[in-house]
């Protein structure tokens, strides 16, 4: 029964650091990846678009937006099993919160996922019209 358990545990552990030392892997790939394009488009002079597409490379925000999209889609989820719950939530407890806020509230979401997109795309736009 010990000895199933340690094995258990044992091949569980060595599962878990496996994964991690490939994610670790994959991450450093990707850092070399982008080095490696930096510098191709730091040689090439007639490249304007280098600052967007790193930035593009790198994709920044990736947190704010799965935080941002687990907060609306939190109560779908929880809806399947206790709908009482969610209604409640939004009858009540969202009544409670002043618009204002709401408002301020949904204006930074769209920010988040709206124009942290556009900072990627614009700046190739004015390079083609620069041209």
């Amino acid at each position: 029964m010990i000895i199933g358990l340690i094995t258990t545990l044992a091949t569980f552990f060595t599962g878990f650091f496996k994964n991690r030392h490939e994610l670790a892997q994959e991450k450093f790939k990707t850092k070399v990846a982008i080095e490696q394009n930096r510098q191709r488009l730091a040689m090439a002079e007639e490249t304007h678009n280098h600052e967007w597409e790193m930035a593009s490379l790198k994709g920044t925000g990736k947190t704010l937006r799965f935080v941002s999209f687990a907060i609306f889609a939190g109560p779908f989820v929880v809806a399947i099993f206790s709908p009482e719950d969610v209604k409640n939530y939004f009858d009540v407890s969202m009544a409670a919160v002043p618009l204002w806020w709401q408002q301020t509230f949904i204006a930074i979401i769209g920010g988040i996922w709206g124009l942290s997109s556009l900072k990627n795309i614009v700046p190739a736009v004015v390079s083609i019209f620069k041209k």
